[in-house]
């Protein structure tokens, strides 16, 4: 027992450089294995803890319910806690501002008492509670709770504005959503709620408990509180379940779980390959070494004894040592998320413990498991092999294999081909195995690649710096003038205001979007959007369409498209039906018939023709719905301060910025990226120890071949372009592999990732920019590993070299 060891040991000493590449690939799997399950664990356990205080504590809402189908609710056992919330009107703004009432239930399932910065909810019928900046918006900067505040507002788009006197009651806490979108709710009490609305038009948003005896979990709790709303009376179609706090409490991470066990096996697989690898072309090449031990007495089960000692020496500094970083490296990265997340959104969140040692521990076992997996192939190869077959391997395999056909003349790349050729099987199985280990690293590249939040922010701001959207209503009755038809005609963002932005200094262009209205049939008003070729094309990239979207066909034909495929049944059209309606820009109005061809994913218009059909309509007025203004980031400042100060005396009109998008793209993604890109370099590194292994046992192991041939005449140079020559061999084949397995293998993890709404996702693009980063990188290594290596051989002399013995 001690002899073996004692073998096993001065075997690893011995070939230092093969234990080092083989301990860092176990400390770099470990180091994988333990970060996945750290960072599952710890979001598993913070979620799971902190559930009701982010997501609230209700089971679902049921949406439009009215007060007898709440006594229907109340008469079942099946239900818990309900408590109610209702839409009570819009407050006037050039910003939106909703005025809701949630009774005292709703508030605690919500918990939209700790959002209560200062002061209480409502009580009383003049009585408002909103934000400092809702109320600054309002004309009042200091506002505080006692002040009397006047508030024009009006119960919907039917009615005029009426004026109230309210006192505030509460400040609520900022949120950062709020401040960047300046969409702010203000809270008002029961009391004014049934001031405004009749008893026969007052209808509830119902948030609900369920009862223990209910047995539910997140997979079916939807279909069960539909089945509760159909016994009520309620529409099924109404009712909304709670998913986040369901899939965190009812059914804990499963979700998160299934996705870190899956990680974690693609890590095991591609580390048994790697780990597999070193030890194989180590083994290779000491065939003869185990044959004397063989024919010293050794029986096979020593043999395999002596090879499994080897590999588990080398695991015991490697797993204690990965388990340690990858654990502190998750316990990190959760700590500046939770710090992200508390700037993001004034919460108070329990703070738990992220560590679970016994989960540690399995880790560990795993990362032995993964050595133990990677052993199998190279003992039982070694234990097959008899003393005399041992002492007489050569390494070339069957006796045909390893002829070269000679010739005359060889110039370096005559030589490196019948390198590489004459050990075909070796050769291919090399690429092969570094092409996948490369795999995992192009199919995540493919994931994470498109995880962008420069892109993301593009989708609210596609073009430049800012953009100025129209703002209108189609149904305000109450307020023709808000109407797009009427908004049309005054022609607010004219081409006089196009030229005054042109003109502001900083600016570097400026680009337009036209719109129509139109009324259908039935004498609705609706938005139709004119797109030129780029904008088609653009709306088309975004995906999700319907019927022939396409933008040559549409302008040939005078066809229409509809704006939002998933409720092109709701308006009442199918494919292929001709659409007839009246359509005006800000000087005329025309008839028009088209054919409904397709429908986009979805836009900012109920309608959309291309500008080659417009141009066909014979109308002239041109009215623009959307100006995108470009400059350099440096001059955003000034710019931003002409386009608001040109818009002072403009209405209808909404400001955004690229900027502002970006900062609420990357707060939500940001950390998603960080974690993504940290686990690509772990993934490249262990790529790398298997490449850098498979180079330097090829040129130390042929250092007497080296040598024979500088005898002859090969120079230094020539055998420098060689070893390079055979590297990028080595390299390109091991790129062509990882691109053919992985890039299938990313889009595949890509469409998983959008079809459950991952974060960053919509649109895929090949992720050129990490797969050139992962072929820079590995030429570069390539190519230092060649120079440094033949650098060491050519300090020996040819006779050491040829001398020498493996």
């Amino acid at each position: 027992m001690k002899t073996i060891t004692k073998l096993a040991w001065g075997n690893n000493r011995k070939n230092k450089m093969r234990s080092i590449l083989i301990i860092l690939s176990i400390f770099l799997t470990t180091v994988l294995l333990s970060a996945i399950a750290t960072f599952g664990y710890g979001q598993v356990h913070f979620q799971s803890v902190n559930a009701e205080e982010l997501y609230g504590s209700y089971y679902g809402t049921y949406l439009g319910v009215t007060e007898a189908q709440i006594t229907e609710m109340q008469k079942r056992s099946e239900f818990d806690r309900i408590g109610r919330a209702a839409a009570t009107g819009e407050i006037e703004n050039t910003r939106k501002i909703s005025m809701i009432w949630m009774d005292g239930e709703t508030i605690r399932l919500s918990n939209m008492g700790k959002q209560l910065q200062e002061g209480n909810f409502p009580e009383q019928a003049n009585e408002i509670a909103g934000q400092a900046a809702m109320f600054e918006r309002l004309g009042y900067p200091d506002a505080k709770p006692g002040d009397t505040v006047r508030i024009s507002f009006r119960r919907n788009t039917h009615e005029k504005y009426q004026e109230k006197d309210f006192i505030i009651s509460g400040i609520m806490k900022p949120t950062q959503i709020e401040q960047e979108n300046q969409a702010y709710t203000a809270y008002v009490s029961k009391a004014c709620y049934e001031e405004f609305y009749a008893p026969e038009e007052r209808t509830y948003n119902v948030y609900f408990t369920l009862a223990d005896t209910v047995s539910v979990n997140a997979s079916d709790l939807e279909m069960t509180i539909k089945d509760l709303a159909k016994a009520c009376g309620i529409n099924p179609e109404y009712a909304v379940e709670n998913s986040y706090y369901s899939m965190w409490v009812l059914d804990p991470g499963m979700e998160t779980i299934v996705g870190c066990a899956a990680v974690a096996l693609i890590v095991i697989f591609f580390a048994v390959l790697v780990i597999y690898n070193i030890f194989q072309v180590g083994l290779v090449q000491k065939i003869q070494e185990y044959g004397k031990i063989r024919a010293l007495g050794a029986t096979k089960k020593q043999i395999k004894k002596l090879v499994f000692r080897e590999g588990m020496m080398l695991a015991v500094p490697g797993v204690p040592a990965g388990l340690a970083v990858g654990t502190g490296f998750s316990v990190i990265l959760m700590k500046v998320l939770l710090a992200q997340r508390s700037a993001f959104a004034d919460e108070e969140l329990v703070q738990v413990s992220m560590v679970s040692v016994p989960l540690l521990f399995v880790c560990g076992a795993a990362a032995l498991l993964t050595v133990w997996i990677a052993l199998k192939r190279p003992m039982k190869m070694v234990s097959r092999i008899s003393p005399v077959e041992a002492v007489r391997y050569q390494g070339g395999g069957r006796k045909k294999q390893g002829l070269r056909k000679g010739k005359k003349q060889m110039d370096v790349h005559q030589l490196t081909k019948a390198n590489m050729s004459m050990n075909r099987k070796r050769t291919i199985g090399t690429i092969i195995s570094m092409g996948l280990s490369c795999v995992l690293f192009v199919a995540v590249a493919n994931f994470t690649g498109n995880v962008n939040t420069k892109y993301d922010a593009r989708k609210q701001v596609p073009y430049g710096q800012f953009q100025i959207d129209l703002s209108y209503s189609t149904n305000d009755t109450a307020y023709p003038e808000n109407n797009l038809d009427t908004i049309l005609k005054k022609d607010p963002l004219d081409e006089a205001l196009i030229e005054k932005i042109r003109e502001l200094d900083g600016v570097t262009d400026v680009q337009v979007r036209y719109m129509l209205y139109g009324r259908d049939q039935n004498g609705n008003l609706v938005s139709v959007g004119v797109l030129n070729r780029e904008q088609f094309e653009d709306e088309a990239y975004q995906g999700s369409l319907k019927g022939e979207v396409d933008y040559d066909r549409a302008a040939q034909n005078g066809d229409i498209l509809y704006g939002w495929s998933y409720f092109i049944e709701e308006s009442g059209y199918d494919l292929g039906d001709r659409v007839v309606m009246t359509m005006g820009d800000a000087k005329g109005e025309t008839e028009f018939q088209g054919v409904l061809s397709g429908s986009f994913g979805s836009t900012n218009y109920d309608w959309l023709i291309t500008d080659q059909t417009y141009e066909q309509m014979g109308l002239s007025g041109k009215s623009i719905s959307t100006v995108w203004v470009d400059c350099d980031e440096q001059d955003c400042g000034s710019v931003r301060r002409g386009l608001e100060k040109l818009l002072t005396d403009k209405q209808h009109y909404e400001l955004s910025s690229y900027q502002g998008a970006l900062a609420e793209a990357e707060a939500g993604l940001g950390m998603f990226e960080t974690l993504a890109y940290g686990f690509l370099l772990l993934v490249g590194l262990i790529a790398f120890m298997n490449m850098a292994n498979t180079m330097i046992f090829s040129i130390i192991t042929r250092k007497r071949e080296l040598g024979v041939m500088q005898a002859l005449g090969m120079t230094n140079g020539q055998m420098n372009r060689m070893l390079r020559n055979e590297g990028l061999i080595f390299t390109a084949g091991s790129i062509l592999v990882s691109l053919i397995v992985g890039m299938p293998a990313g889009y595949a993890f890509f469409c998983y990732g959008r079809a459950h709404s991952f974060f960053g996702l919509d649109v895929y693009h090949i992720p050129f920019i990490e797969i050139i980063a992962m072929v820079l990188i590995l030429l570069i290594l390539q190519i230092s590993l060649s120079y440094i290596l033949s650098r060491n051989v050519k300090r020996e002399s040819i006779v050491e070299r040829i001398r020498y013995q493996e």
